[in-house]
């Protein structure tokens, strides 16, 4: 391990009271929030901290149904690692503005939105405040199919990025594609996209730690509790539309891979039960600019994996980022 990292792994044992003791006073020491007005007047909520001494920017892109406190950890440890740290709420999560009024559904007309929300946020906000002008994109899950469909449009934004399990293929269990396609489809015609899809669930406040796909009890149960004190943070159940418009998004950014000129570490979880890895496979092929690394025993959440996983994909993920701002 690092020697300027190893200070940054937090023990599971101390993870609640570090948290709460030390991160959560520095979060709101230290980050900016507010919101901006993306292209179609729909509010989205941003929260960056500058490093004075920053290496680059670390602007990341969170996965479904996440929310910024899940992400303070990681927060924490780049910014004590030397870069500036933007997180964006993507639109009908968290503070984000949402079209459907169940806090805990998940609705999004098309991809295409995320994209072009992430780009207002990096023109309105991260361009402005950014001290280096250096950018380094993190994206997880279906942040990570939001990142990837970014870079194949826009290719002059970020130095490098970090796709941690991204959401290139969809798990659609007994289902097939053009099924999926079908059902949602018949759906949007019937008024019916706002529905929530067969084996999604409303919010209920059980914790279910062991289906999860965390790793660390400790990380799950503190993110878990958030959900039970903010209602904003209950996003839990995806709609027939974001089911349409994922499905979609996935296959476009395997589709349009060999657009992608920024060079990209692409983790992936061994054990994923969330995305269909075969997706990576196919877009390390087509891309060209991918390094390829597999965690042949992580759950999805490889930054909320066991402490020798998490150390491992932390170091790898900071010697990639540390070897391309050379």
């Amino acid at each position: 391990m690092r020697d300027d990292l190893s200070p940054l792994m937090i023990p599971e044992e101390d993870f609640r009271e570090f948290t709460e003791k030390q991160i959560e006073p520095w979060i709101e020491k230290e980050f900016i929030t507010g919101k901006f007005e993306s292209f179609d007047s729909t509010k989205i909520a941003y929260y960056y901290a500058v490093n004075p001494d920053e290496k680059a920017s670390v602007v990341m892109s969170h996965g479904y149904c996440e929310f910024f406190p899940k992400y303070y950890e990681l927060a924490y440890i780049f910014y004590n690692m030397g870069y500036s740290v933007f997180f964006v709420e993507h639109r009908g999560y968290g503070f984000s503005d949402r079209v459907v009024p169940e806090l805990d559904h998940v609705y999004v007309k098309s991809y295409d939105q995320y994209v072009e929300d992430f780009r207002e946020y990096m023109d309105q906000i991260v361009k402005k405040q950014s001290k280096t002008k250096t950018y380094v994109l993190f994206a997880h899950s279906m942040g990570g199919c939001i990142a990837s469909l970014f870079l194949e449009k826009y290719h002059d934004y970020f130095k490098c990025a970090v796709l941690s399990s991204p959401m290139h293929k969809m798990v659609l269990g007994s289902f097939k594609p053009w099924q999926v396609e079908l059902i949602s489809g018949i759906m949007k015609l019937t008024g019916n996209e706002r529905k929530i899809v067969p084996g999604q669930r409303e919010f209920d406040g059980i914790n279910v730690w062991e289906k999860s796909s965390s790793l660390s009890k400790a990380r799950y149960d503190y993110q878990f509790d958030k959900r039970l004190s903010v209602p904003e943070y209950t996003t839990y159940a995806g709609t027939y539309a974001w089911t349409r418009a994922s499905l979609h998004g996935s296959k476009k950014c395997l589709k349009d891979a060999s657009n992608v000129t920024t060079p990209i570490l692409l983790c992936e979880a061994g054990k994923d039960a969330l995305v269909d890895n075969e997706g990576h496979r196919i877009f390390v092929e087509r891309t060209g600019t991918t390094t390829y690394k597999i965690y042949p025993e992580s759950k999805h959440e490889l930054f909320n994996a066991t402490p020798d996983i998490r150390n491992e994909y932390f170091e790898d993920v900071f010697n990639y980022i540390d070897k391309m701002l050379e």
